[in-house]
């Protein structure tokens, strides 16, 4: 009977045991395709490690350097790894005996009513206790402790990352910033230069006072672009400090010379996908998270069953009856739940549950890499093809506006003629530095997708 009894309770706890959901790993693309189709050229890891030398940008160069040691963002990071892995001690030391010292000494009263009748006595010893971990529950929580440090070193590799592409995006826009200014700069001399000659021969009675406003009108909204540029140019200069983690006027000699943007013309190349993907630290903490909601999840499971633990203490005592005696004492404890009304049921499905929103954000963010990788690729794709373009219609533009100054010198076309030709080159010059501003950061945005650095 008691066999019976003791197997039909097993077979309720296994039942009751079911470890965890059964969940299938996200697929992952063959190969990365980029605009109509085309493939793209695969390399090793190693080949795309500090990918930001390609731009060949001392200064930029400086600036990641900065970053990676002293920027606030990340040595935060590094401290929150630092307490995981003080978490991760702690359930290790669930694993292990736990073994103690004590001592006690005092005076008692023998309750004899004669001399001596008070005694002095006193113990001393060591004490150990070890839970059994026959279930598992000690070992899945040490699990997901181990899963929850690999998740804050993932996250620390993804700041670093997202710091680092941080970075390069606001030194092109400072870099983009200074050459528009340079080049709204030399257009507004030309311009003013312009408007000398157009106000002589206004004053002589060779140009109406329509080209003078005319020409007024065009200086004074490129002068007008400057501002902004300064403007644009020391925003980013003050963001650049806040991600370096260093002061203004540390930057300052750093930025102090002027140079053209970064450039992009060293290509997209990627790693096979499934590789890549496996590589970005955002999909390997949602990894690790997931093994971390999986294994607390099997760890309440185990709450059904006994608990087991052993006891022993040794040591000597001396004192009334007894002197100098060696003492010691070995005790098994066993518990197991056996109504608490739904609590560990609902532990458990509570942890299923945060099991399942943990699969379904990994396979999201599997789902997102993806897309971001294929969206940058494309990215670059058709900036890379505009930029081209535009470069070609500045040349065209600055062709036409040399033309139109002679076919006005001959007076073949009208002052206003000349005017549009040179807003028309003014703007084509600005939309080519713009141009390779966004191809540079769409490079910058496809590397990032990668997760190397």
């Amino acid at each position: 009977m008691k066999k019976i009894i003791y197997l039909g309770l097993c077979m309720v706890l296994s039942g009751c045991f079911q470890g965890s959901l059964d969940l299938s790993e996200p697929e992952f693309p063959k190969l990365w395709t980029a605009r109509d189709g085309e493939t793209v050229k695969q390399v090793e890891v190693k080949e795309l490690e500090k990918w930001w030398l390609g731009f060949n940008d001392p200064v930029l160069n400086k600036l990641v350097d900065l970053v990676l040691e002293q920027s606030p963002d990340r040595l935060t990071a590094e401290a929150k790894i630092k307490e995981a892995r003080g978490l991760r001690h702690t359930a290790i030391s669930a694993l292990l005996p736990q073994i103690g010292a004590s001592g006690s000494s005092g005076r008692q009263d023998t309750g004899l009513d004669s001399p001596g009748s008070v005694d002095s006595f006193y113990e001393a010893g060591f004490d150990a206790s070890f839970e059994i971990d026959v279930f598992g529950r000690n070992r899945k929580n040490y699990t997901a402790s181990d899963a929850r440090l690999k998740s804050a070193e993932a996250a620390y590799h993804n700041v670093s990352l997202s710091l680092i592409a941080e970075t390069i995006r606001t030194y092109i826009d400072y870099r983009s910033a200074q050459n528009q200014y340079r080049i709204a700069t030399k257009n507004l001399k030309s311009q003013e230069k312009t408007l000398g000659l157009i106000q002589d021969l206004n004053k002589m009675g060779s140009a109406p006072r329509l080209d003078v406003e005319r020409t007024e009108n065009l200086v004074n909204t490129t002068r007008a672009s400057l501002p902004e540029y300064k403007r644009l140019s020391e925003n980013a200069k003050l963001r650049l400090s806040v991600l370096t983690g260093a002061l203004p006027e540390t930057l300052a000699p750093i930025l102090t010379p002027d140079a053209e943007i970064p450039g992009a013309d060293i290509g997209p190349v990627l790693m096979a996908p499934a590789k890549a993907l496996t590589l970005r630290p955002d999909i390997r903490a949602a990894a690790e998270n997931l093994k971390e909601n999986t294994a607390l999840s099997e760890s309440a499971t185990a709450e059904f069953f006994p608990s087991f633990s052993l006891s022993g203490f040794y040591g000597i005592s001396d004192g009334g009856l007894v002197t100098n005696a060696n003492v010691w004492n070995v005790a098994l404890g066993a518990a197991v739940s056996l109504l608490d009304f739904g609590r560990i049921e609902g532990r458990i499905d509570a942890a299923r549950a945060r099991e399942m929103q943990a699969y379904q954000q990994y396979r999201k963010t599997v789902l997102s890499a993806v897309t971001e990788v294929e969206t940058a690729l494309n990215d670059y794709a058709y900036i890379n093809e505009r930029r081209i373009s535009l470069q070609k219609a500045f040349e065209n533009a600055d062709q036409a506006l040399a033309l139109s100054q002679s076919l006005y010198k001959e007076g073949e076309i009208s002052f206003l003629d000349v005017l549009d030709a040179q807003r028309n080159a003014n703007n084509a010059e600005s939309a080519v530095v713009s141009a390779r501003a966004a191809q540079a950061e769409s490079l910058t945005r496809l590397y990032k997708s990668l997760g190397v650095y």
